[in-house]
């Protein structure tokens, strides 16, 4: 069983952010910092190098619109884009998932109390993904 695979299937509930044909985005439940969020290819890959080239253009693309959005709706001044392919990458899931990690140089107050790796209270996900949803689609309408 896949984890990721449940997610995008509706069998295990998790905080969608965004979905269409070939990606889901979710919230990572235990970031790394404020705004940590997931793309997940909708069909089951190992990782990145094992995806079709039309699901890895569109993960390229969302990426890019993804890491926008999060970034707005944190106020970061920067994000990591980043894949791991192979147990030796620190790959943990085996199903193709990109992550987008806003960082800043000096993290504003409302998120000095952040744990990372740690299960955010319920309010963090359900305010964190009606902002992310928003900008994403901002910035998909004016495309």
């Amino acid at each position: 069983m896949c984890i990721f695979c449940d997610i995008v299937n509706d069998r295990l509930q998790s905080n969608v952010i965004y979905r269409n044909d070939y990606i889901t985005v979710i919230l990572d439940k235990f970031p790394l910092a404020p705004g940590h969020t997931l793309i997940l290819s909708n069909e089951h890959y190992d990782n990145f190098l094992e995806c079709p080239e039309k699901i890895s253009c569109e993960i390229a693309k969302m990426s890019s619109i993804v890491a926008k959005a999060v970034i707005s709706s944190v106020n970061a001044d920067g994000a990591r884009i980043l894949t791991n392919i192979g147990k030796s990458a620190g790959q943990v899931i085996f199903h193709l998932h990109v992550h987008i990690i806003p960082s800043w140089s000096d993290p504003p107050s409302e998120y000095k109390e952040f744990e990372p790796r740690k299960e955010q209270p319920l309010e963090y996900y359900e305010t964190l993904k009606k902002v992310i949803s928003y900008n994403i689609q901002r910035i998909l309408n004016r495309k």
